[in-house]
């Protein structure tokens, strides 16, 4: 029974980045604040120049791909790390400073209730904004969100976009049985309630982004919707080639 001591034991927080460097740093010493015994994992999909780490956070280990390959991969590098090495739970932060660190411990809190396989948190500032940008990814999400919702018989996040989430070592082994997109949490909650997960939401309040900027435009946000809708399609057809 002491595997199931804490929710706080054995947690890998991985971080993807793509040119936002800023601040990982002190990102890597929020962690290393938090009560627990986690270890943070810097996946660098393809940064230019390449990240590198101070001695200050020689705590952290850093997986360097050498081109830019998404978020897929960078999720997929988490879970293999997590599953080879016998994490408990894996959490993602992002790189930018929009996911606040002490929200982490709720997360995994609630991932030890009830038997849940995966936290996600809710953005509940996530419909802020103005301008035509925002206007944009209230669109795509609202897109996402509804497709997500039917797929799934209801059983979606609210928040189908949210990158800032918590997982089981079995959740991350379901996972790693697809291919996920660069784009992977729409498709990731779907595949995750379509195989009988259970997912859980708690609301936290986004952060202003530290550094760097949203790199959703009109050109990438149609082939999101594009790539997540080929995603439904072949979901679809296996499925029913299954039944």
């Amino acid at each position: 029974m002491a595997d199931r001591a804490s929710p706080h034991e054995r947690v890998l927080v991985f971080v993807p980045t793509y040119n936002d460097v800023e601040h990982l740093h002190s990102l890597i010493e929020e962690v290393r604040g938090l009560p627990g015994e986690f270890t943070v994992l810097i996946v660098d999909d393809g940064s230019t120049p390449p990240v590198r780490l101070d001695k200050q956070a020689d705590s952290a280990l850093l997986f360097r791909i050498p081109s830019n390959l998404g978020l897929g991969a960078c999720t997929h590098i988490a879970f293999d790390h997590a599953l080879r090495w016998r994490y408990r739970s894996v959490v993602r932060v992002d790189a930018d400073g929009q996911h606040p660190v002490g929200a982490i411990p709720d997360l995994l809190e609630a991932l030890d209730s009830d038997g849940v396989d995966m936290v996600v948190a809710e953005r509940t500032n996530r419909h802020d904004g103005h301008g035509v940008r925002s206007i944009l990814a209230k669109l795509v999400r609202g897109y996402l969100s509804v497709i997500s919702k039917l797929m799934t018989h209801g059983r979606a996040p609210q928040d189908v976009n949210s990158g800032y989430f918590a997982a089981t070592a079995h959740a991350a082994e379901v996972m790693n049985e697809y291919q996920l997109e660069r784009y992977p949490e729409p498709q990731m909650y779907v595949l995750a309630c379509r195989r009988e997960l259970k997912i859980k939401e708690i609301p936290v309040e986004q952060l202003d982004r530290k550094h760097g900027s949203s790199s959703l435009t009109i050109n990438r946000a149609a082939l999101l919707m594009y790539r997540f809708s080929i995603f439904v399609l072949a979901e679809l057809l296996q499925r029913s080639r299954i039944a």
